[in-house]
């Protein structure tokens, strides 16, 4: 059942704030009316995914009570289904309970006319698999594949051809090119991840590193990796290329309480850092296009209190006013998803004049945002 979500917050609440270029996030709250579709009635594990392409939403998400990895596919209009169509499994991935720490863990990518997703399976108490599954659109049966070593999944991009390369770290930086032939490179690069990598848009990505305790921008050159440094990065973070290719970097500073944003000056030139907004528990930060390559949307999730000792959990988004039908360019704020329950993670995905969020918040449900132009 479809729902409309008026979500609002009350004109008192301050925004302690300064966005890109100086703008400061401005008071009152932007209201939204969001939709709403439950894809499924039990919560999943942190790792969602979304994707889209011409007519289709992919949705992926782990069911812990089932021990599987799901997808929904979802036609996309302009408004969400009556109904969610039943999940479909593609893998069983863990065995009994206690569930891995990894436990959903997976990327999703869908190219040409292919969709591919990289996950971990538990397949006994001590041993992980890498996994691989691919199939052409419109078809039901997954094609499994096996990658090896077993590593957390970093990045999956597809190529013009419908084939999908991937990175992942298992200790080492792990690499498999679209085609699947074997890479001939230097001595691997001793890599362990920490959080979700993030793709930029253009076949590279940034990965925060337990080993060196640093968020790395990584980028595949045929015989090696182009790295370099994100200044101020953490494990919870988002990225995005623009078209001059200068990188812009999201992350959650947990000591400081801030969600931060990182921007190259010029192309593979120093960062600069500002302030977005002061958040406490975030766990999942996204930044998506705006509507140049000097704007974004930014969605994080984030726990308020409320006094007296209880708290709301909550999906916000932060985007310039116009975009989400107020006036001007300042950055504004809206809550699109709140709850007493915590939120277990999210996944977004914009589509033209529409954004879609994925959110596992005691249940997993689909909310479809419309955007101004």
């Amino acid at each position: 059942m479809v729902k409309r979500m008026p979500r609002f917050i009350p004109a008192v609440v301050a925004v302690c704030a300064l966005a890109m270029n100086g703008c400061a996030v401005r008071g009152p709250f932007v209201r939204v009316a969001a939709e709403s579709l439950v894809l499924s009635p039990g919560p999943a594990a942190p790792f969602l995914s979304l994707a889209h392409s011409p007519g289709t939403l992919w949705a992926v998400f782990a069911d812990p009570a089932a021990t599987t990895l799901n997808v929904v596919e979802l036609t996309d209009g302009p408004h969400l289904p009556s109904a969610a169509p039943t999940p479909e499994i593609i893998d069983k991935i863990d065995i009994v309970a206690p569930l891995s720490p990894s436990f959903g863990e997976h990327l999703l990518s869908v190219g040409g006319d292919r969709t591919a997703v990289l996950y971990l399976d538990r397949e006994t108490d001590t041993k992980n698999v890498l996994k691989l599954a691919t199939r052409p659109l419109g078809e039901r049966q997954w094609n499994l594949e096996v990658l090896e070593p077993a590593g957390d999944p970093l990045t999956l991009d597809s190529d013009a051809a419908g084939g999908f390369d991937a990175a992942w770290s298992s200790g080492l930086l792990s690499y498999r090119s679209a085609g699947g032939q074997p890479v001939v490179g230097p001595a691997p690069l001793p890599f362990k991840s920490w959080g979700r990598g993030s793709p930029d848009g253009t076949r590279g990505f940034t990965a925060y590193d337990t080993l060196s305790s640093q968020l790395f921008s990584l980028r595949w050159t045929g015989s090696g990796y182009s790295t370099q440094i994100v200044p101020g990065g953490s494990p919870v973070q988002s990225c995005l290329r623009s078209s001059t290719g200068r990188l812009s970097v999201l992350s959650w500073d947990a000591r400081a309480r801030r969600l931060l944003l990182h921007q190259q000056g010029t192309r593979d030139g120093a960062f600069s850092t500002a302030t977005v907004t002061v958040c406490d528990g975030t766990g999942t930060a996204t930044l998506l296009p705006g509507e140049s390559d000097s704007t974004f949307l930014i969605l994080f999730d984030e726990v308020r209190s409320l006094g007296a000792g209880r708290t709301i959990s909550q999906v916000s988004l932060i985007a310039p006013g116009s975009v989400l039908g107020a006036r001007g360019s300042r950055y504004r704020k809206a809550i699109l998803a709140s709850g007493d329950s915590r939120i277990n993670g999210f996944a977004a995905v914009r589509a033209g004049d529409a954004l879609y969020v994925l959110v596992s918040q005691g249940d997993v449900k689909l909310l479809r945002v419309p955007l101004s132009r």
